[in-house]
């Protein structure tokens, strides 16, 4: 379900050896005044070095040597049949990026 990057391994391996993969809710107002359901936000893919402090609420997997923790509800897009871990650079900063995980809208 996951690929890492070789450029993103390095990266890692120099900093942690490990990755979190969870998901954070950012919040957004609106909806459909038709509507029943309104949009309280979207669950969106983020990505930290290093283990969780809780490691108990998340799977694991190793890909490439590095540890990966994943929140359980972490899906592959429709279009995409892995996610992707990549590393992005821009002069002199480099961060880690995940690509091909699906956003998960929360209704109230």
């Amino acid at each position: 379900m996951f690929i890492v990057d070789q450029a993103a391994v390095r990266y890692i391996n120099q900093q942690s050896g490990s990755i979190v993969i969870s998901l954070k809710l950012e919040p957004a107002m609106g909806g459909c005044a038709c509507s029943t359901q309104h949009i309280t936000g979207s669950y969106l893919p983020v990505i930290a070095l290093g283990p969780p402090n809780d490691s108990d609420q998340f799977n694991q997997i190793t890909v490439d040597g590095i540890t990966i923790f994943y929140a359980a509800n972490i899906q592959p897009k429709a279009d995409c049949s892995h996610i992707a871990v990549k590393l992005k650079r821009v002069l002199f900063w480099s961060w880690l990026e995940v690509e091909g995980a699906k956003a998960i809208a929360s209704f109230k």
